[in-house]
């Protein structure tokens, strides 16, 4: 009996110590937290009133925020309420180190020179698909592994990461209309992105379904809804309540006209109290990983299985 005591005893010290040490660490991490908070409010602050813009200090204002931003971003999308100050303060800053327009617009077209030339060399040497399906847009298509979700379909993916809406349509010929597609499903969240208007960006939609109806009249070409991401805020201000407005638009476009359909994606990728699901990115918050695509294929089949019977 007192040996049994003694080994109760002991194991109530035990739980007693580790209950201490789960709370002293928990206490620990929220005051890091706080004073991590605290330091880059301090940060923004500073860098707004005192800092002359340079490429230096645009370099420390990016390095620092990505940092903050980065490890915040899971609790952020949980409680965007506790950063309002931190947020508004950080699209300050934004504004004042904007980067030069131009310069990003050069570096991006290279790239995606590169990567329509690559297609067109893989096309120069294999045959491709009659009536395909054809997946055209931005990184969300390029990072879909297509053929893979949908192996009973003709799949040709072309998808290129942070191509926009402007440049599909500059390489058309190449990207969309050789391939004389009976389907075309098309992703594209880059105007928005990168500051247009939801009107902006929604009419260079418009300019491109007009393009592929004159030349493919029975073509149905599948307008895939902009989907909300993780770091929405930390790309810039109003970012996901333009991607949610273009989305409308979208909407109301698709149903005036003859084979073109609105696919809503960006709703079940939320919980059902409409925050985003945090769990179907990868590391970065914005790509979706093999869970994110999960939720998309089954209503992307559906629609493909409903046009094709």
């Amino acid at each position: 009996m007192t040996i049994l005591n003694n080994y109760n005893n002991k194991m109530i010290r035990l739980t007693a110590l580790l209950l201490l040490s789960s709370t002293f660490s928990t206490f620990a991490q929220e005051n890091t937290k706080v004073d991590n908070d605290k330091k880059y409010i301090a940060f923004l602050t500073n860098s707004i009133e005192n800092t002359i813009v340079n490429k230096e200090s645009r370099a420390i204002f990016v390095k620092e925020s990505r940092t903050y931003w980065h490890n915040q971003k899971l609790d952020y999308n949980l409680h965007p309420e506790n950063y309002a100050k931190a947020i508004s303060l950080y699209h300050q800053n934004q504004l004042k180190f904007k980067q030069n327009k131009e310069q990003i617009d050069t570096i991006r077209k290279i790239r995606i020179n590169k990567a329509v030339e690559s297609f067109q060399n893989f096309d120069d040497r294999n045959s491709f698909p009659e009536k395909s399906v054809l997946f055209i847009g931005s990184s969300s298509i390029a990072g879909w592994k297509t053929s893979l979700s949908f192996p009973e379909f003709p799949i040709i993916n072309r998808g290129i990461g942070g191509m926009n809406m402007l440049e599909i349509i500059e390489n058309y010929d190449l990207l969309v209309k050789k391939y004389a597609p009976s389907i075309i499903a098309i992703y594209c969240d880059i105007d928005i992105e990168n500051g247009k208007s939801p009107k902006e960006s929604v009419d260079v939609f418009i300019a491109l379904v007009h393009k592929i109806k004159n030349d493919f009249p029975k073509t149905t070409v599948l307008l895939l809804s902009m989907k909300p991401v993780m770091i929405d805020d930390f790309i810039g201000k109003d970012i996901r309540k333009n991607k949610m407005a273009a989305n409308k638009q979208l909407l109301k476009f698709s149903i005036n006209e003859k084979n073109v359909d609105f696919i809503d994606l960006a709703s079940p990728m939320l919980n059902q109290d409409d925050k985003l699901k945090t769990d179907i990115f990868i590391e970065d918050g914005m790509h979706l990983n093999a869970l994110g695509y999960t939720i998309w294929d089954p209503i992307i089949r559906k629609k493909i299985v409903e046009l094709t019977r």
